[in-house]
């Protein structure tokens, strides 16, 4: 009769099989430079900030927008125009609320994902995981 391996023993031995957890590093934004003009805001570098999370820069837009119940529009190098004052704090604020919605996985939480859209409903794809999550329109 074959030797009977206890259960501690053999869940020890799938643990040791499995690969290590690598934890995701925290994604590295630059600060967005927040310039007022009059009464508008510019955001300077609001292309370089959009293409490192992944995300067309009229979605982040879209997004802002609404948030601040303002006007707003791109200009010919991607750069955002508020046709309101807005502070860099709020800004960032609604920022980091709009990367924890539609950008981090909610799986395992990697901020290197991708946002399409599937019909009338906008999924986010993590590129670390596999996983796949609706979330609501922007």
């Amino acid at each position: 009769m074959a030797d009977v391996l206890s259960y501690e023993y053999l869940l020890n031995r799938l643990y040791n099989m499995l690969p290590s957890k690598t934890r995701s590093q925290p994604i590295e934004l630059p600060q967005m430079e927040v310039v007022h003009v009059g009464l508008q805001t510019h955001v300077k570098n609001f292309k370089s900030v959009c293409e490192r999370i992944r995300r067309e820069p009229r979605v982040v837009m879209r997004y802002l927008l609404k948030e601040l119940a303002a006007r707003g529009s791109l200009d010919n190098n991607a750069n955002l125009i508020i046709y309101s004052r807005v502070s860099s704090q709020t800004l960032n604020t609604l920022f980091n609320r709009f990367l924890i919605t539609y950008v981090k996985c909610g799986t395992c939480g990697s901020f290197d994902t991708v946002l399409r859209k599937q019909g009338r409903v906008w999924i986010i794809s993590c590129l670390a995981c596999g996983a796949e999550a609706p979330v609501k329109p922007v």
